[in-house]
């Protein structure tokens, strides 16, 4: 029997881009996501939003935010670490389709001192959510 007590769920909050790949004259980019999380020896990939879907981003300040995603990546128990990725991709119909930049965050020790929201904004200046091109935040809870 498993110790309930290491059951987490990772859930993703929201997304922002920071530059939508697209030239000047286009206002928005067409993206989708996929996570990896791996822990315990098992990986859980998921894509999102499910193929064909896709989700409009503009790079513009006030419309550069997909908020409220509140998507669960990950549910069940926590091995003795965690590795949570994520990768973007901006889909171009006449031209490849453009990459963002990929996030790794791998957490050791404790299961306790993985709990909390991870944003661009809790360490600092070089934080690993701020990524070049898109920010990220995401929460690990207890399950």
């Amino acid at each position: 029997m498993s110790d309930t007590g290491n059951r987490i769920r990772v859930i993703l909050r929201w997304v922002q881009i920071k530059d939508n790949k697209e030239a000047a004259w286009d206002d928005e980019g067409e993206f989708r996501f996929r996570s990896k999380i791996t822990t315990g020896g098992v990986t859980n990939e998921m894509e999102f939003p499910e193929p064909p879907a896709f989700w409009s981003i503009s790079d513009h300040p006030r419309r550069n935010k997909v908020d409220k995603i509140d998507k669960v990546l990950f549910e069940g128990e926590a091995g003795d670490s965690l590795v949570v990725e994520m990768f973007g991709i901006e889909l171009d119909q006449l031209t490849s389709n453009d990459h963002l930049q990929d996030y790794r965050m791998e957490f050791n020790g404790p299961v306790a001192s993985w709990l909390g929201e991870h944003r661009p904004t809790d360490e600092g200046g070089d934080d690993p959510e701020n990524l070049e091109d898109w920010r990220i935040c995401y929460e690990i809870e207890q399950a």
